[in-house]
């Protein structure tokens, strides 16, 4: 064989061993022959997929961001707010019942704020259904205890009831400007009303003024002195509200009393279903976009635009992500 052929296979030869060797060495030791230029190119064209990576947080690159971890945490699906389609149906919600709209946008407050509102309802029943009671009990007890006929007694000099008559012109200037001959001369009293005229009124009156004190039937003349308690008449109106001329006008003021602050419990419960759908409807119109949630202004730190996403995920949980834009 020529000298230049064998030179050109071993040469040839020589070649193919090198390349082998060139490989053998790039499979076991990559990090060895990788440059910069081939390093960038590689995380270029992964670049994409780190980010959705990062986002859905199963794992973040430590070259990338700088973070670690995360490989537990379940797979999410972010909306942004910016793009949310504003809605009135919540804040009509809302105003129905308050916290539905925020329970129908995926926020659990939204079930607190029904379940409170529907409470707040359950009082509002049963405080209002409790004063009626007592104003019927005590409506009752003044019919047994009270009347106009007892009334005018207080008023008529001579009257038939001795522990009566002649009352009212001693604790009553006005009662000396008028005659009391009937139940109909009661006109002429301060504050007197029919029952027919004002219902309402006229039960209010007779346990409230002191004028119509002569009409209870356990009534005790005040103007005489009881050496055996102690008493002395002072002549002035302070001596008719003592608790022994009548025992049963306290008791129905005591029942009126009763009465009225079941009424005013009521109206307290009230205000709570008011304030709650004031809140809630707000609430729903800031968080729909309605009332400006989105300002649909950009957050930019050093010139990159920064996105901030947070969604409510169950009971106790959520999530917080930001997407920065290069």
């Amino acid at each position: 064989m020529p000298l230049q052929s064998k030179l050109g296979m071993l040469a040839l030869g020589s070649a193919l061993v090198c390349l082998l060797g060139a490989g053998s060495v790039m499979a076991q030791t990559p990090e060895m022959v990788q440059t910069p230029e081939s390093e960038r190119m590689s995380w270029l064209m992964n670049r994409g997929g780190l980010e959705e990576l990062a986002l859905t947080g199963q794992r973040f690159e430590q070259g990338e961001i700088g973070g670690g971890g995360g490989a537990d945490l379940e797979v999410q699906e972010f909306q942004s707010s910016s793009k949310r389609k504003k809605s009135g149906w919540p804040v009509l919600f809302s105003l129905i019942l308050p916290g539905a709209g925020e329970a129908s946008m995926g926020y659990t407050r939204g079930y607190f704020m029904m379940a409170a509102d529907i409470f707040a309802w359950t009082q509002v029943v049963k405080y209002h259904g409790d004063g009626g009671d007592l104003k019927d009990e005590y409506i009752v007890y003044a019919d047994d205890h009270y009347s106009d006929e007892m009334l005018l007694e207080g008023y008529l000099d001579g009257g038939f009831d001795p522990e009566r008559s002649g009352e009212g012109d001693q604790y009553f200037a006005f009662a000396l400007e008028h005659n009391f001959n009937t139940v109909d001369d009661l006109i002429n009293l301060p504050l007197y009303v029919t029952k027919e005229d004002d219902f309402r009124e006229y039960y209010e009156n007779l346990g409230k003024w002191d004028q119509f004190i002569f009409g209870w039937d356990d009534y005790t003349r005040a103007s005489i002195a009881y050496p055996d308690i102690g008493y002395e008449p002072t002549g002035e109106r302070a001596d008719l509200q003592h608790p022994w001329v009548s025992r049963h006008r306290d008791i129905y003021r005591e029942m009126r009393d009763a009465s009225n602050d079941a009424y005013k419990s009521r109206d307290r419960w009230l205000y709570v279903n008011i304030g709650l759908r004031v809140f809630s409807v707000l609430q729903s119109a800031y968080l729909s976009g309605v009332l400006g949630g989105d300002s649909g202004e950009e957050l930019k730190v050093a010139g990159h635009t920064v996105q901030v996403i947070a969604q409510p995920a169950g009971f106790n949980k959520g999530a917080l992500t930001a997407i920065v834009s290069f």
